[in-house]
């Protein structure tokens, strides 16, 4: 009887310790998302929502953008076209911080009415 249980606890143990590693590979710490090939034609600047760079440990440095539609393009950020929407982004968003940063009340209701 007791040969019996040492493969038992084997065979559970192998059981377990696999499925952990399964688990672990399935919530790795990888970049969530990477480009790997590029947009090349211009995108229209008031289509693009917003916009993120991709992780460093992706193999190609990359931009993200979020278009209106919800679809995620990516480009090449040492392309001309590229920053310049990142600049009108920023610029944007300089503006509406700027705006809010003047007038506090607008941006209490902003928060509150979502």
């Amino acid at each position: 009887m007791m040969m019996m249980k040492n493969p038992v606890v084997l065979v559970a143990c192998t059981l377990l310790f696999s499925s952990l590693a399964v688990l672990a590979s399935l919530n790795s710490f990888g970049p969530d998302k990477c480009c790997f090939d590029f947009f090349s034609k211009p995108l229209p600047k008031k289509k693009v929502v917003s916009y993120k760079y991709t992780d460093k440990l992706c193999p190609m440095e990359g931009v993200l953008f979020t278009m209106s539609s919800e679809r995620e393009i990516c480009a090449d950020p040492s392309v001309v076209w590229v920053k310049n929407i990142i600049e009108a982004k920023e610029k944007a968003l300089a503006r509406k911080a700027e705006m809010y940063s003047k007038c506090p009340t607008a941006l209490v209701s902003l928060m509150t009415d979502g």
